[in-house]
């Protein structure tokens, strides 16, 4: 636990919009764990893969430009592929992000667009050739926002362009063990204790931080799920501050998004294995959709 004196913040993103000690956070219903510090954490830790690029860029010049990187955090994909010479915009829902996003934008001379917005209420007013939505399809836990934000992505591509649903993740896509948490008998000690040690890292400052994580819940009827994680800052070897934030993930299996994007107007729809570009197949456990308007 923190030490006395440290700075906590519990549940900030539960708590409505407003600001927590400087930090931007957005009402609970959205269910979302991106600020503070985790936001800080995603900014000096999470890169991008060689393979996730590589996806991307090919998927741009099949399907052209301007592309929107929907959920672009603090943009761990959108400035490689701008490296590249490609047009890419970013949004998110999270405010932290964006202004982690903005000041590395300024770092590097570049300037994409950058706007704080939900998926579901996604009013850009330009319309794109790509979009892609890399591993936060359904995160805040409402399926109406979920079917609100494909719409608004087809309403926001021009006819023949395209929208990358990547790194979705299937229930039964690793040991089982998820997967069998939907059996009464194998969910009953949920939330389990918080770890003692979690993931901890040096960051650009000096300053360590380290995250912490756990299942607080999975309801099978609802399909989803509640992760918890909490996040210490160090200082000389002290806890400064601390927060703990909740994230809601709907649980999609493939067809149910097949027929959610019919229904949000794409025509054309594959499902494949990751990131290979090859048609998934039935022991796929990650997926990436790509729908054309």
């Amino acid at each position: 636990m923190a030490q006395i004196g440290a700075e906590r913040h519990q549940g900030a993103c539960r708590s409505g919009r407003g600001q927590v000690g400087g930090v931007a956070f957005v009402s609970g219903e959205f269910g979302t764990w991106h600020h503070g510090l985790i936001a800080r954490w995603w900014s000096e830790f999470n890169v991008a893969t060689p393979e996730e690029l590589a996806y991307f860029g090919a998927a741009i010049r099949k399907f052209g430009e301007p592309v929107l990187d929907l959920g672009c955090g603090t943009g761990r994909i959108m400035f490689p592929l701008i490296a590249e010479g490609f047009d890419v915009d970013g949004a998110d829902i999270s405010a932290d992000m964006i202004a982690l996003a903005g000041a590395e934008a300024r770092k590097s001379g570049v300037s994409p667009n950058l706007t704080v917005q939900p998926m579901h209420e996604l009013d850009l007013g330009r319309k794109y050739r790509t979009i892609y939505i890399c591993g936060s399809f359904g995160l805040g836990g409402r399926r109406d926002y979920d079917r609100e934000a494909l719409i608004r992505a087809n309403q926001h591509l021009e006819p023949g362009g395209a929208l990358l649903i990547t790194h979705q993740n299937l229930p039964y896509d690793d040991d089982g063990k998820d997967w069998a948490q939907w059996l009464p008998s194998h969910r009953a000690d949920l939330p389990g204790d918080w770890p003692v040690e979690g993931d901890r890292r040096t960051a650009s400052d000096g300053d360590e931080m380290e995250t912490l994580f756990r299942v607080a819940e999975l309801d099978p009827l609802a399909q989803r799920t509640t992760y918890q994680m909490r996040v210490r800052l160090f200082h000389d070897g002290q806890v400064v501050k601390e927060e703990d934030y909740d994230l809601k993930i709907n649980i999609y299996l493939v067809q149910e998004v097949l027929l959610m994007l019919h229904h949000a107007g794409f025509r054309d729809m594959a499902v494949e294995a990751g990131y290979t570009g090859r048609p998934a197949t039935r022991d796929a456990g990650t997926v990436t959709f790509v729908a054309t308007k």
